[in-house]
């Protein structure tokens, strides 16, 4: 099956979209099916085209290799390096529901339970952990 297949598939059921394609920079060609993760720039394959960005998700060498396809790189080197930690204070509004009967008596006996929301504010803090990827992607010569 196709890089790019694949790739669709994956970016369609994890609602995601892949970092290493939405910073890519350089030449595209026609997808191809396969493309390796290089450990250093090889020597015998043309550079075409570069991707850097800063991100609070894990990506890898899937999200590498799909993006590689896509743009029809044949091999692809790149690095992670942990920048920072960032805590975003915010408040989230929660509604609290209470319920009231009264009984009536008389004539008739009758209960009635009146419904009152209020909205209680909570806060809560979410911390991010930032990387800095770069990738360079290379072409195979035909």
């Amino acid at each position: 099956m196709k890089c790019l297949n694949i790739a669709g598939v994956i970016v369609f059921l994890s609602g995601c979209a892949n970092p290493f394609l939405e910073n890519y920079s350089g030449t595209r060609y026609p997808s191809t099916e396969n493309a390796l993760i290089l450990m250093a720039a090889p020597q015998d394959e043309q550079p075409i085209g570069r991707s850097e960005f800063i991100v609070s998700q894990v990506v890898g060498d899937k999200e590498a290799i799909e993006a590689a396809c896509e743009v029809g790189a044949t091999a692809v080197v790149w690095s992670k390096s942990y920048l920072n930690s960032t805590t975003d204070l915010t408040t989230r509004i929660q509604p609290v529901t209470s319920n009231t009967t009264t009984t009536i008596s008389g004539d008739i006996n009758a209960q009635v339970t009146t419904t009152q929301t209020d909205y209680q504010y909570v806060p809560e803090s979410q911390t991010n952990h930032w990387w800095q990827y770069q990738a360079s992607f290379f072409r195979s010569p035909k």
